[in-house]
């Protein structure tokens, strides 16, 4: 079986002592298209002599800093020498991954509206706006029985967005909801 690969991000630069890397994503590619599949336990493949060799990510350690900025670590990568030679490597993931996108940018902006709903909690309520005024930490802003609530875009809140439905589905701890509600 052959499989189709499409380029996502490149690797930028390190960060910490224990080998996370950072990725850029490629202008011509949205995190929205390929969310889905950069999950913990899965799969990235990286370029080595020009062959795309898996690699995957370790658990708890994905944090979306912005749309354009992922930080991750490897399972086999635990040292920041050893993470320093992936520097300036491409990232790839297969071409399935990829879901396409309407002619529209697709943004946590044009998720206004959407449905929250969490796993554990139900409806949440609607998203009624997006805050970047902290940066690398942009917040969904979330109306819940006339109060609002803020939930972060980065890490792992957010387990999916189906796009379709206007549904965006959580995984909040115990207690987060008692902060607002």
């Amino acid at each position: 079986m052959k499989l189709d690969f499409i380029k996502i991000a490149s690797i930028i630069k390190t960060h910490g002592y224990k080998g996370d890397l950072v990725l850029k994503i490629d202008s011509n590619i949205s995190f929205s298209q390929f969310n889905k599949c950069l999950k913990e336990g899965n799969a990235i493949f990286i370029s080595k002599d020009g062959i795309p060799v898996p690699f995957f990510i370790s658990a708890g350690s994905l944090d979306i800093i912005n749309e354009d900025i992922i930080q991750l670590k490897l399972d086999e990568v635990n040292e920041l020498e050893r993470a320093k030679h992936f520097i300036n490597n491409n990232v790839f993931l297969t071409v399935d991954c990829i879901e396409k996108e309407s002619d529209s940018n697709y943004s946590p902006l044009n998720w206004i509206d959407f449905k929250v709903l969490d796993k554990n909690h139900g409806f949440i309520g609607s998203v009624i706006n997006f805050n970047e005024d902290i940066p690398k930490n942009p917040l969904l802003i979330i109306q819940n029985k006339g109060k609002e609530l803020m939930i972060p875009v980065n890490g792992d809140l957010i387990t999916s967005i189906d796009a379709e439905k206007k549904e965006i589905h959580t995984y909040l701890p115990d207690g987060y909801l008692d902060l607002y509600l």
